[in-house]
């Protein structure tokens, strides 16, 4: 997918003329092009109004982990767009939000049948230069999966009101389906069964083992694990933009989740399996989709008996930080990723769906 043409485009800056509101039914409704990340992810709006902005996303088998399963952090995908979102049709013209930091509380598992994440979020309080938004995430059965806050900065800046309309973008066709229509590379969860997380890791370094089907299409490479430790890349790809031109923050958060996760797994013996309760980013700096590499590292912080903590870093090629995580996960003893997969999801990959065309279009 890195040799082929990125999809969508960075927003037309006339749309800071217009108020938050305005600006993103213009942006989603079809009058500029999409960002990359919504070719990617299939990531698109439901609803775009003053108290509510509703996103939604395809579980699609692509997001799987190798062990058949997906990340508690897949619901950041989602719900970052909607949350800043709730933020940014409450501003004035020539104001955009930039993500302070993502807070989500994990409720229910992320499964093919989920069929697709729903999230909806409402405004708590915008100032002058904060903003407060929560949002819920629900299946495509109206399951709740996850609730999140975020704060944002309201960057306030002199442009010009605009002054003609924007017109109609083009129709674009493309010959091959969308990343996240793309037939997903096989679990490999009958592997998960018989070695522990840092035996799977260091398989997949020598080449044995292929990367997870989440990690071939958010572009993450170089796994690494230790006891209490685990790491992995990210290049910041043209792929990974977000409407405001840099990488999108729920891919970070979604990078975060998996390394804080994958952290924990390294303590754990066959036959034990760790589920996320939570996870709280804080984004330090903007990352610019120029290709260089991201590298998240993740460290227990406490181990017990039945919960652990971990602590994560994300920083770019210069050494400088750009997002700080952490997560708290129950430790469950007589389970393993391989019954968690549940092996007859493999053949019912088409059990995911993503939304009609009319209910992808801005109202």
């Amino acid at each position: 997918m890195d040799d082929e043409p990125v999809r969508g485009s960075a927003p037309d800056p006339r749309l800071l003329g217009l108020s938050g509101l305005e600006g993103m039914r213009a942006a989603w409704g079809r009058r500029v092009p999409a960002p990359p990340i919504h070719y990617l992810l299939g990531l698109r709006p439901v609803t775009i109004g003053p108290a509510a902005v509703t996103f939604v996303m395809p579980a699609s088998p692509r997001l799987r982990s190798d062990a058949g399963v997906f990340h508690a952090g897949t619901s950041a995908l989602v719900a970052d767009a909607a949350l800043a979102g709730a933020v940014q049709v409450t501003l004035p013209p020539g104001a955009v939000v930039a993500t302070s930091d993502l807070t989500m509380n994990f409720l229910r598992p992320v499964d093919v049948d989920s069929g697709q994440l729903i999230a909806q979020a409402r405004p708590i309080d915008v100032g002058d230069s904060l903003g407060l938004a929560e949002c819920t995430i629900e299946d495509g059965h109206g399951r709740l999966i996850a609730h999140a806050t975020t704060r944002c900065y309201v960057i306030r800046m002199d442009v010009p009101m605009l002054s003609e309309h924007l017109p109609e973008a083009p129709d674009v066709s493309y010959d091959t389906p969308h990343p996240y229509k793309r037939p997903a590379p096989p679990p490999t969860a009958g592997t998960w069964g018989q070695r522990t997380f840092i035996e799977v890791v260091a398989a997949k370094r020598r080449g044995e083992l292929p990367l997870a089907p989440c990690s071939q299409l958010l572009g993450c490479d170089d796994p690494a694990a230790q006891d209490g430790v685990a790491a992995l890349s990210l290049r910041a790809r043209p792929w990974l933009a977000s409407p405001a031109g840099t990488v999108y923050g729920g891919v970070l958060a979604s990078l975060a989740d998996i390394v804080l996760t994958g952290a924990v797994s390294t303590t754990l013996p066959q036959g034990t399996v760790c589920s996320p309760l939570d996870l709280k980013v804080q984004f330090v700096r903007p990352v610019w989709p120029d290709g260089h590499q991201l590298r998240a590292t993740a460290t227990v912080a406490r181990r017990g008996r039945r919960f652990a903590t971990a602590h994560a870093e994300i920083a770019g090629e210069d050494g400088k930080t750009v997002a700080l995580a952490m997560s708290s996960v129950v430790i469950v003893e007589g389970r393993s990723w391989t019954s968690l997969a549940v092996a007859d999801h493999a053949p019912r990959d088409d059990a995911w769906s993503e939304p009609s065309t009319a209910e992808g279009e801005a109202k």
